[in-house]
C-alpha cells in the first residue's frame, strides 16, 4: 500500500470528518462568520478600517483552524465526543499566535507577489502548514515558518496540486456569493448573510484539508514534537 501523500487521501479524510461532524463545525462557523462579518461591518471602509478588516479575516481563519485541528485530533484518538464549547475554549490560547503568524504570512505573500508570482506561490506553499503548526505544536510565531517549511520539504509538488485543487473548488463554491455580489441583489445585509452560510461550509472544509494535509506529512516524518495534548495513532490515511 502507498504509504506517501495521497492527494486523494486527503481530501477523503476532509470529506468524511466534515461529513460526520457538520453538526459542530457548520454552527460555529456561521455563528463565527456572523460576528466577524457584523464587526467589519461596523468599521466601514475607511483605511484604517481596511486593514483591521483584513486582520479580523485572519484572526477568523485562525480560530476555525485552532476549532477544525481540535475536530481532527478527536478523530485521531478514535472519538467524536468534544463539544462545540470544548472546541471553542481550547481555540482561543493559540489565538493570539496564530493570527500573528497570519498577517505576517499575508505580508510576506504580498510583498512576494509585488515582485513575481512564482514566489508567491512557492511561499503560500512553504507556509500552508503554518496556522496548524501554531495551533497543534506550539511552536514560537518565527519558528512555525521553518517547521511548516520542513514539513513540506519532498512533497513541494504534490501539496501545491492539493492546494490548487482546493482552490478550485472554494471558487466553484463560493459562486452564488459572488454572483449577489455583482447583482447586488437583497442588500448588504443579504449578501453578508447568504456570505456566511457558503462560508460555514467551506472555511470548515478548507481548514479539513490543510489539517489532514499536516497530520499526513507529520505521520511520514515519523518524529514531530507535539506539545498540545493528544498525539494517538493516525487515522487519518
Amino acid at each position: 500500500m502507498d504509504r506517501g501523500l495521497s492527494v486523494g487521501g486527503v481530501f477523503g479524510t476532509a470529506f468524511s470528518v466534515l461529513r460526520e461532524r457538520a453538526r459542530v463545525l457548520v454552527p460555529i462557523a456561521l455563528a463565527t462568520s456572523l460576528m466577524f462579518s457584523a464587526i467589519t461591518a461596523l468599521l466601514g471602509q475607511r483605511f484604517a478600517g481596511v486593514i483591521v478588516q483584513n486582520i479580523l479575516d485572519i484572526a477568523f481563519f485562525a480560530f476555525m483552524t485552532a476549532v477544525v485541528m481540535g475536530v481532527l485530533r478527536d478523530v485521531r484518538e478514535g472519538h467524536l465526543d468534544s463539544s462545540a464549547r470544548e472546541l471553542l475554549l481550547n481555540a482561543l490560547p493559540p489565538l493570539p499566535a496564530a493570527t500573528l503568524a497570519g498577517v505576517l504570512a499575508a505580508l510576506g505573500l504580498i510583498a512576494a507577489a509585488i515582485l513575481l508570482i512564482v514566489p508567491a506561490l512557492y511561499l503560500l506553499t512553504i507556509w500552508t502548514l503554518l496556522l496548524p503548526v501554531i495551533v497543534v505544536e506550539r511552536q514560537d510565531v518565527f519558528d512555525a515558518f521553518g517547521r511548516s517549511h520542513d514539513l513540506v520539504r519532498g512533497n513541494g509538488w504534490k501539496v501545491f496540486g492539493i492546494l490548487l485543487l482546493l482552490g478550485l473548488i472554494m471558487v466553484a463554491t463560493s459562486l452564488p456569493s459572488v454572483f449577489l455580489l455583482w447583482q447586488e441583489v437583497g442588500g448588504g445585509l443579504a449578501r453578508r448573510l447568504v456570505g456566511a452560510l457558503v462560508s460555514s461550509v467551506t472555511t470548515p472544509f478548507m481548514l479539513l484539508v490543510v489539517g489532514a494535509l499536516y497530520y499526513r506529512l507529520r505521520d511520514l516524518e515519523g518524529n514531530a514534537p507535539e506539545s498540545a495534548p493528544s498525539a494517538g495513532a493516525s487515522v487519518l490515511e
